[in-house]
């Protein structure tokens, strides 16, 4: 939530924002977006039990049943072990401010054991 709360803040400066109950100690790393193959890779290949998710990337199409492809609104209510945002920036694009940064806050509430944000610029 650390992370996210100056998102939602942006938007909505008076935003209830939550206390995480939980936490893996593991910090939310940044990247490019051409990382996003070798990202997966490599937690596939650390962790035998699990399912990755990925968020925000349409064209993007899991090679292992152990990883999912959703958008940010598909995200809500769901929690994986690591989730990959790719461009949060731009989700709720076309929409108010609000609506994007709602989605972008939830989205990067989703993982259970580590958030990687990768972005295209």
């Amino acid at each position: 939530m650390t992370e996210a709360e100056p998102v939602i803040r942006a938007a909505l400066p008076d935003a209830n924002v939550p206390t995480s109950v939980r936490s893996s100690g593991v910090p939310v790393r940044h990247g490019s977006a051409a990382e996003l193959t070798s990202v997966l890779d490599i937690w596939l290949a650390g962790h035998s039990e699990g399912i990755a998710c990925v968020v925000g990337d349409p064209a993007f199409r899991p090679a292992s049943p152990r990883v999912r492809s959703l958008t940010p609104e598909l995200s809500k209510g769901l929690e994986f072990d690591p989730v990959v945002l790719v461009d949060p920036e731009n989700f709720g694009q076309g929409a108010d401010g609000l609506e994007g940064a709602v989605d972008h806050c939830v989205a990067m509430t989703r993982a259970t054991q580590e958030l990687v944000i990768l972005t295209s610029s």
